[in-house]
């Protein structure tokens, strides 16, 4: 049982709320102003799906989508299975030479900010750049 004291305080609500109107509020924003029928974000001209007519007409952007579900999926089934076979190896032989080493690469990108995984990929793709020319032309 834990014997933690609760702080059972008033403003907690009122400090819930706010938390939740900062996260929400700009995606909320978002969601509004895309059904903006003007050509300027900052002008409201009325209602209209013009934009997304336009999105989805545009056939760079619908392949880029196309390519970014494709890389998305085959990420997710790749990380499903080398997830399993970690969690297997993990499960099975319990403690063996290098397990720390093991778990902490298993760990690492929960704990990593995003920003430095980010930057330590961007550096890799640069030096891979240079080492072997990838890739030649930028973007394909």
């Amino acid at each position: 049982m834990n014997n933690l004291p609760v702080v059972r305080s008033p403003w907690r609500i009122l400090i819930l709320v706010l938390g939740f109107t900062f996260l929400y509020a700009p995606m909320l924003m978002l969601v509004i102003y895309s059904f903006n029928s003007s050509k300027l974000v900052t002008v409201w001209a009325g209602w209209s799906t013009r934009w997304y007519g336009e999105l989805f007409r545009d056939t760079a952007m619908m392949s880029a989508v196309g390519l970014s579900l494709t890389i998305a999926a085959c990420a997710a089934t790749m990380a499903v299975v080398l997830g399993t076979i970690a969690a297997v190896v993990m499960v099975r032989f319990g403690r063996f030479r290098g397990a720390n080493g093991f778990a902490f690469m298993i760990t690492a990108p929960l704990v990593m900010p995003d920003v430095i995984t980010g930057l330590s990929l961007l550096l890799l793709f640069v030096a891979l750049g240079h080492a072997i020319g990838w890739p030649s032309i930028a973007g394909c």
